[in-house]
């Protein structure tokens, strides 16, 4: 460990990893000299023993912290190495985390967390969001964007157009990194379900002290699809009747503001008593209602009440989703919905029954089963048409 600390005093590492396992050395060590960019050095063995011969002087600029096996000691050496003065952004690598544990990293600033069976890549990802400053935008960045999907009723479709949403408007900025996708339906919520991954966001945790999340707490809160979209959800409450503080979703929706540039919000199909603070505060509300009679009137009725309330605060619109075009029919016609909701109408969303329920199985977006989709081609349309 001495020889470990004088290889850091005499060249300071942009990324210093400390880890027992040689597999991980290795791999990080090879990923790092292909990528170039960065100088990387590989400490062997545990957090606690390096944390008693570290100087913070000559620390590098990110130490991914493998807290194998012993997290309690590798928790309390990290926390050691903040309050000797350690500036530099910790990436922590563990099983899964406890509420306990999570408070910890809150509390000594860890800039990311990631499981033990994390693939390279994601740590190297990981490593250059560490370097990144994560101070909050100033005055004269431009804010968020926001885009709220409000169902009409259960099963309309709101979950897949929020997330083929914010894949859109992901590839068309070129920032999935930059884009969170966020489940507000805390007791039924599948978007995590969708995508095929874990939901890492604690409400308990936060719900009881809502003023100590800050970027870093979320950032280790969140799940990230591979392509480095990000995703904000927690695990479902079915049999409880949950209704979080406002203020609390008022405090996770400030914090994720700062840390992203699209925020794309799944509420839920009943109305919360925080629901009129999150609709008044994004910048574009879609009702998302599908293309029947009674559908098509609840759309009508909700979006009529929310542009009452909000007024000029949001622009609010109606996507009928699952559009079924029949010729040579008696029945509900185009037309007729557009005659129903008037200038409320923001577009029509075809039915491709096959493609979505393909894509829920497998977790994934619907543009990586087929590229070119009726659905996106549709959508794309819409918020291209409401910029």
């Amino acid at each position: 460990m001495f020889s470990a600390r004088v290889k850091l005093k005499q060249r300071v590492a942009d990324i210093a990893l400390v880890s027992p396992s040689q597999d991980l050395q290795e791999r990080l060590r090879a990923a790092f000299k292909a990528d170039q960019r960065f100088d990387f050095c590989a400490i062997d063995g545990s957090v606690a023993n390096f944390a008693g011969n570290f100087d913070p002087a000559s620390g590098p600029q990110v130490l991914v912290a493998d807290l194998h096996d012993d997290r309690a000691g590798a928790l309390s050496a990290l926390e050691a190495v903040r309050r000797g003065k350690f500036e530099g952004a910790i990436v922590a690598i563990s099983d899964n985390l406890d509420e306990d544990a999570v408070r910890s990293l809150l509390r000594w600033r860890i800039s990311d967390w990631l499981p033990s069976d994390a693939n390279t890549a994601d740590i190297v990802t990981a490593c250059e969001r560490a370097m990144v400053d994560k101070a909050p935008r100033s005055e004269g960045t431009d804010r968020a964007l926001c885009i709220a999907m409000l169902p009409a009723a259960g099963g309309v479709g709101t979950t897949t157009l929020a997330i083929q949403t914010a894949f859109l408007l992901a590839r068309r900025d070129r920032s999935p990194k930059s884009t969170c996708l966020i489940d507000l339906n805390f007791q039924s919520g599948a978007l995590t379900d969708y995508l095929d991954l874990a939901p890492g966001f604690k409400l308990e945790t936060v719900a009881s002290a809502p003023e100590r999340l800050d970027a870093h707490l979320l950032e280790v809160m969140l799940s990230r699809h591979e392509s480095g979209l990000a995703v904000l959800a927690a695990s479902r409450s079915p049999a409880d009747c949950v209704y979080p503080d406002p203020n609390v979703v008022a405090r996770v929706l400030s914090v994720a503001s700062e840390l992203f540039q699209t925020m794309i919000i799944d509420m839920p199909p009943t109305w919360q008593p925080w629901a009129n603070d999150v609709l008044a505060g994004s910048d574009r509300v879609y009702v998302v209602t599908e293309f029947t009679v009674p559908a098509l009137r609840k759309a009508r009725e909700l979006t009529t009440v929310v542009n009452e309330r909000l007024g000029q605060k949001a622009k609010v619109g109606t996507i009928v989703n699952k559009y079924r075009q029949q010729f040579f029919s008696n029945g509900l016609r185009r037309r007729d919905a557009e005659e129903m909701l008037g200038e409320r109408l923001s577009g029509f969303v075809p039915e491709d029954y096959g493609l979505v329920r393909d894509a829920i199985n497998r977790g994934k977006p619907l543009g990586s089963l087929r590229r070119s989709n009726r659905i996106d081609r549709s959508l794309t349309k819409i918020v291209a048409a409401d910029k």
